[in-house]
């Protein structure tokens, strides 16, 4: 005689069914919860903050600013900080300018200096600060590659240029101390020097330090203005390499509005 079913045992058919069930329930419930997380904007570019680009076009304190990412609106205001940067030869590295040099530091540590660039001496005297940014305490240095040979660490020194004669640079660093740097006819060599709203040029190459609003638009706190290179580009750090659009000529003075 067959006993009742009690429920004490369940047909493999029947577990199969139900185990799949709940697992379509469960992937439904994550899709829910993964749709309804909100995503970056425009690529994650939103949470930079700063732009860098070709600018294209001025509307009063508004600027804009092309890259191989698109299109980025800056801001200024009357209290924003302008200064450009220039190309600069062995000769402008003089004694009391404001130097940053990175390169490669031998056995004895002097620097051979693969790029130099120079700013004036303010009332505060010279900054320190390492050029680029400063990776996050605790961070390891990204690895090299196995099949990749090992690269020098890269070194800077800033101070304030004690002495020049020929390419033998003498710096006197934050330390206390100097250091002392070689500067080959091979290093680039920049400067800085304070401008103004009124040096702004359709076409010209821009840096814009600030932060971005919801939309997108950075509201600058200062503008590093920069010659656009030879074929009328500009290799920027935020937006990449952006091409001058048509009747973003070069040198053009800003229109008037």
């Amino acid at each position: 005689m067959m006993r009742p079913y009690d429920g004490s045992w369940w047909p493999p058919v029947l577990i199969a069914v139900l185990a799949g069930l709940a697992l379509a329930a469960c992937g439904g419930a994550s899709a829910a919860k993964s749709s309804a997380s909100p995503s970056p904007g425009r690529g994650g570019a939103q949470a930079r903050n700063g732009a860098s680009g070709q600018l294209v076009q001025i509307n009063a304190q508004t600027l804009i600013l092309t890259g191989t990412g698109g299109d980025t609106t800056v801001t200024y205001t009357t209290s924003t900080t302008f200064s450009r940067t220039s190309a600069a030869v062995l000769a402008d590295i003089v004694p009391g300018a404001c130097l940053v040099a990175t390169g490669q530091k031998d056995s004895a540590g002097v620097l051979t200096a693969s790029t130099v660039r120079l700013s004036p001496k303010t009332a505060s005297g010279c900054g320190a600060g390492q050029p680029g940014p400063n990776p996050g305490a605790g961070a390891s240095p990204r690895p090299t590659p196995s099949d990749q040979p090992a690269q020098p660490a890269v070194a800077f020194v800033a101070g304030e240029v004690q002495s020049a004669k020929g390419t033998a640079i003498t710096v006197v660093t934050a330390g206390p101390g100097t250091q002392s740097i070689i500067v080959p006819t091979t290093a680039s060599v920049t400067k800085t020097s304070t401008a103004s709203s009124a040096d702004l040029r359709v076409g010209e190459c821009l840096r814009a330090n600030g932060q971005r609003d919801p939309a997108g638009e950075v509201q600058a706190t200062s503008i590093t203005i920069s010659p656009a290179g030879p074929s009328g580009t500009c290799a920027t750090g935020i937006g990449g390499r952006g091409p001058a659009r048509p009747g973003a000529n070069p040198g053009a003075a800003p229109p008037n509005n």
